[in-house]
């Protein structure tokens, strides 16, 4: 197949870094990838970027010239298939992988995140979203779980029989348990992790959105004990984060690194990963843990605990807010049992391999290819 891949950045994590393993993934399988972005950034093995070039005059100006520039550029040529991976006006595949727009500002708004009103840049993003989940947008939308298939069928009352659910894969040589004796112990002493305390790592860009406030809260009032928490990631106030880790009433048992390029090691380092997210269309951390043999506390609101099975499940709370449940899941992964958690995630990660989403990617994307 020939595929044209549209979204505005390549480089990045979350659905960039999807989109990297994506598109190397079907290249390697021999089908003919070319992705459509801003900037040229470092191709993915096999795959060919094209610049769009767009207006730079601002975050809005960005946003809506990209969404127009790409599928025109697109349209000057033959494919079997037009992905978009968000914010592009039409294709023949819409990829779902952080959830719709309008649910993500309901979700803050309803929780007291966000004030101020809706300004331009989210208008517009809202606009983008209405086109392009119309019947003209798309022929077939990609979700990532159930969860983010539910808030497009819901927020702009796309049919079902449109809407196709695959789930994320995860890299299980890369996320192994075996690096928790070669990665873990260096990684502990450089975090600073004192001899004997244990280890709750939160992964993730968006602090609010992730629930890293639940966390912090938590270990200002009733800290698991003997244990250090540590945020990794981005976030647009990290410096406002760093100072609250900071606070004498936390103790020292906070670290905020900011983003980093080594989840592994971070993952190796832990004893419980934990994923209080307030919305999140997947969440790859959690699988990822799972794969590091590393129990995750996480909440329903992520659609990765789809993929939780028992005895996992029991670490799954309804709702991120509720300071008891996310205490109690975490004693739990914590405790005696912590180990055999640990195993049974691995166990079923490896049911949830990239090769394995690649391939059901790749006969999603041949059937489209069929039905044009």
């Amino acid at each position: 197949m020939r595929l044209a891949f549209m979204h505005r950045r390549l480089a990045g994590g979350g659905t960039e870094g999807d989109l990297r393993r994506m598109a190397a993934g079907l290249a390697g399988r021999g089908h003919e990838v070319h992705v459509f972005c801003a900037r040229i950034d470092a191709a993915p093995p096999g795959v060919t970027v094209r610049r769009v070039p767009i207006v730079r005059a601002g975050r809005v100006a960005r946003l809506l010239s990209f969404a127009l520039a790409a599928p025109r550029a697109v349209e000057r040529e033959r494919w079997d298939v037009v992905v978009g991976f968000g914010r592009t006006l039409r294709q023949d595949v819409v990829r779902v992988g952080g959830g719709t727009h309008r649910s993500y500002l309901a979700t803050m708004e309803a929780a007291g995140l966000r004030r101020g009103g809706r300004g331009p840049y989210h208008r517009a993003i809202l606009w983008l979203e209405g086109r392009m989940f119309a019947p003209a947008g798309h022929r077939c939308v990609l979700a990532v779980s159930r969860l983010a298939a539910d808030e497009v069928a819901r927020d702009y009352g796309v049919e079902r029989g449109r809407i196709r659910v695959v789930y994320n894969g995860v890299d299980l040589e890369r996320f192994s348990p075996a690096h928790r004796a070669t990665l873990g112990p260096a990684t502990r002493a450089a975090l600073g992790i004192p001899p004997g305390a244990r280890v709750c790592v939160a992964v993730g860009t968006g602090f609010r959105r992730k629930g890293f406030d639940l966390l912090l809260d938590l270990w200002r009032s009733a800290p698991p004990r003997d244990t250090v928490l540590v945020l990794v990631g981005g976030d647009e106030r990290l410096a406002g984060w760093r100072r609250d880790a900071a606070a004498p009433e936390l103790g020292g048992r906070v670290r905020v690194t900011g983003p980093r390029d080594d989840v592994p090691a971070i993952l190796a380092a832990a004893d419980v990963a934990c994923v209080p997210s307030r919305q999140e269309a997947f969440g790859n951390v959690v699988l990822e843990a799972c794969a590091a043999g590393v129990p995750v506390v996480t909440s329903r609101r992520a659609g990765a605990a789809e993929l939780l099975r028992d005895p996992l499940s029991a670490l799954v709370i309804d709702d991120p807010a509720d300071p008891r449940a996310l205490a109690a899941a975490l004693a739990h992964a914590l405790g005696p049992d912590g180990p055999a958690l640990g195993r049974a995630a691995r166990e079923q990660a490896c049911g949830w391999s990239w090769d394995r989403h690649v391939e059901q990617v790749e006969a999603l994307f041949a059937e489209v290819a069929r039905g044009r």
